[in-house]
């Protein structure tokens, strides 16, 4: 059994895949899904590698709904090939966002607070998870830049104000977060290439973001892409000596 999903204005198809998890710590049986394929027309892509395109994020981790603790999803997946049946009638897993945050104000502050709390913990055994939740960690603490308010018509004085505000606050708090994430960074970096097949792009914007713009611009002046929007968006920051994450568009 398979399901169909049609959402949003901007129309993108996706096909989920029923499947029932066990809980590794009490034993709870939960309903949750795989994202089979989709379709996007429609998508907002980071220079982190963060994509906002409406499509639900390739859950890793799942929050079991009796005993609230997290574990590896697909590490939990009960055998068999077709859930759709066993799937029906049971609490459907749940996830981060709707775990920690539940009439909070400070949701960003708790996403990072998660992420470093699971590799704190020693929660991954594999280098792909380490790397899962590194990546997770680089873009929350990045999100703290990423989605400034910005300021519509009308005009108003005072929405322009709390926006600046807001916007100047957020920053505060990213460079607070700056040495955990260029710590963070380090560590996945040696992750990306000892897992071989780097992109070199992607690479030095991970230097370019950590702050050393000499390696950054050592590793894309040996780039293949350069005419591609990234790598010239990139270059522009590099000697620019900018390291905050931007929009590639």
């Amino acid at each position: 059994m398979r399901i169909l999903t049609f959402t949003g204005k901007d129309a993108f198809m996706t096909l989920l895949n029923p499947i029932v998890t066990k809980c590794p710590h009490c034993g709870s049986l939960m309903s949750d899904y795989e994202l089979m394929s989709y379709t996007v027309f429609h998508s907002e892509n980071y220079s982190d590698g963060k994509s906002d395109n409406g499509i639900p994020d390739e859950k890793m981790v799942s929050i079991c709904v009796e005993c609230r603790r997290p574990f590896w999803r697909n590490d939990a997946i009960l055998p068999g090939g077709d859930h759709g049946e066993a799937s029906a009638g049971l609490p459907f897993a749940g996830d981060i966002n709707e775990y920690l945050w539940d009439f909070e104000d400070n949701r960003q502050l708790q996403r990072i607070g998660f992420y470093k709390g699971l590799l704190d913990d020693g929660f991954h055994d594999s280098d792909e998870k380490e790397a899962y939740l590194r990546t997770r960690l680089w873009w929350a603490v990045n999100d703290l830049l990423r989605y400034r308010r910005r300021w519509m018509p009308p005009f108003r004085p005072r929405l322009i104000l709390e926006a600046i505000r807001h916007n100047r606050m957020n920053r505060r708090l990213f460079m607070s977060y700056r040495q955990l994430m260029q710590k963070n960074l380090e560590r996945l970096m040696f992750l990306y290439i000892k897992g071989g097949d780097a992109d070199p792009l992607y690479l030095a914007n991970m230097y370019r973001e950590k702050g050393d713009f000499a390696k950054a611009a050592g590793i894309i002046a040996k780039s293949d892409s350069k005419k591609d929007v990234f790598f010239r968006l990139l270059v522009k920051r590099i000697r620019r000596r900018d390291s905050m994450v931007f929009e590639i568009k």
